[in-house]
């Protein structure tokens, strides 16, 4: 596949199968991505790969808590600045129309958007999950780094045949 056909093809997919990912691959993909783009070669992004008995068992404590109505972490970051202005205000509601929508679930059905939120923890099923971490010290350069070397993942897997979806 070339790069085109892997940026154009690219989707994040919520609905994975349980088809096992080979370690070979994952392998390849992550050394190559270690190639991405740095201010300065910091290379500050720190990621590890949970697949199989450790993947079940974070899903299975995930999905533990969840049940037990533990409440949410409280977040190191915003995720959407608190007036998100237009056009990304509007973007960001019609993708959760589509979404939401898609699984026939109505805007003013929390319970049912709770419980679709909750296939997050699941890693939508995906058989391996790769977490990235950057030290809380780096600045937004370093997120911007962080940001190259994870789309130049998602852009190796897509060459692999294989699908992606990033969460925060």
């Amino acid at each position: 596949m070339d790069v085109y056909e892997a940026v154009t093809s690219r989707r994040a997919v919520r609905e994975f199968t349980d088809r096992h990912v080979p370690g070979e691959v994952l392998e390849r993909v992550l050394s190559a991505a270690a190639w991405a783009p740095s201010a300065s070669n910091l290379q500050p992004w720190h990621a590890y790969v949970v697949t199989r008995g450790p993947l079940a068992e974070l899903k299975k404590r995930a999905g533990e808590r969840l049940a037990a109505g533990d409440p949410w972490d409280e977040p190191e970051y915003e995720m959407y600045p608190p007036g998100l202005k237009s056009p990304y205000r509007e973007r960001r509601s019609a993708f959760g129309e589509q979404r939401y929508g898609a699984l026939g679930i109505a805007r003013d059905d929390l319970e049912a958007r709770q419980r679709a939120a909750a296939a997050n923890w699941e890693c939508f099923g995906a058989p391996a999950a790769l977490f990235c971490y950057i030290d809380r010290d780096l600045g937004p350069a370093q997120w911007s780094d962080v940001g190259m070397y994870l789309q130049t993942v998602m852009l190796l897997l897509r060459a692999e045949g294989l699908h992606s979806c990033t969460q925060m």
